[in-house]
């Protein structure tokens, strides 16, 4: 894992050469391109499902990319209380989604254009047919309610839109008490991009190959899309360009309004999952060590200790 930990950091010593030499802003140094809250329209985010691929046990990091390619994208998320409509400090966010190519970790076994076991895939009595661990991850609202993460554009699988997971925990008293069985959530939702946006990294490599298997899942024909975009609130995520080109990467903003002193959603039964538990990754310290090591390479320090 510390090599793992060292190709990352010359990954992005890599890209911030490239892009300074361009005189653009390296992914490697950009910090918080929103530091405080940018929509405070204060309406509730509605919530939706889990979904197959809710996992719990994450990882408290800035940049949850891994070894993964794709388009980097800078998400920042900007948290408001509804009670109050002011921006929600020391709230947990825990987001998830799949690779370029429709693959979730912990669930690398499941063919994304069929939802079913790949030939020689088995899966653990929890769900899981691994323990990987990369696009999934945890952080923590500063004292203007906003948390940022370093992830890549999500691809797509069969019957889903273009999406990110979210949950947000308002009361978890430090990164060590983020698990779902020990601190409540407030909200379960889910985040979508521009259609336009989404066909044009689509277009793009590694993107691209997974067109020649399974089309493009539009918005419109994703319900979820319908159910997360209700009550007057909007899911999808406001993007710019790092660069002259998708490919220098982006930068996607959202706000989100969570009722902070709601009861916590339900995290067992069958509203969950088939199973009708979360299954709980088993990560090895050293990749906990690896991630910590990336974050603080980039100047991340806070991700690293776990302060908000």
């Amino acid at each position: 894992m510390a090599k793992r930990a060292e190709s990352l950091f010359q990954r992005r010593e890599a890209e911030r050469n490239a892009l300074l030499r361009r005189g653009l802003t390296s992914p490697a140094v950009k910090r918080d391109q929103y530091t405080t809250i940018q929509n405070d329209t204060c309406v509730l985010a509605p919530d939706v499902v889990w979904g197959p691929y809710g996992v719990d046990g994450e990882i408290y990091r800035h940049d949850i990319r891994e070894d993964n390619s794709g388009v980097n994208l800078y998400l920042d998320i900007g948290v408001i209380d509804i009670e109050t409509c002011e921006p929600l400090p020391d709230a947990y966010l825990t987001i998830w989604h799949c690779n370029a190519t429709g693959y979730y970790s912990g669930f690398t076994g499941i063919d994304p254009d069929t939802a079913e076991l790949t030939d020689g895939a088995t899966k653990m009595s929890n769900g899981l047919t691994d323990n990987e661990t990369f696009l999934r991850g945890i952080m923590a609202t500063s004292s203007e309610g906003v948390a940022e993460f370093l992830t890549v554009f999500p691809g797509y699988y069969t019957t889903r839109a273009t999406h990110i997971h979210l949950t947000v925990q308002a009361g978890v008293a430090d990164r060590n008490s983020t698990s779902y069985s020990t601190s409540a959530v407030q909200h379960i939702g889910q985040l979508f991009f521009d259609q336009d946006l989404i066909n044009s990294v689509y277009e793009l490599d590694p993107y691209a190959a997974h067109l020649d298997t399974l089309d493009i899942i539009q918005n419109v024909d994703d319900k979820l899309y319908t159910s997360a975009n209700a009550g007057g609130y909007s899911s999808v995520i406001s993007v710019t360009q790092l660069g002259d080109s998708l490919s220098d990467g982006l930068v996607g903003y959202i706000t989100v309004g969570v009722n902070a002193s709601a009861a916590g959603i339900a995290t067992t039964g069958g509203s969950v999952n088939p199973l009708g538990v979360l299954p709980t990754v088993s990560v090895a310290e050293s990749v906990r060590a690896a991630a910590t090591s990336v974050d603080v390479a980039a100047g991340y320090g806070a991700a690293a200790t776990g302060t908000a």
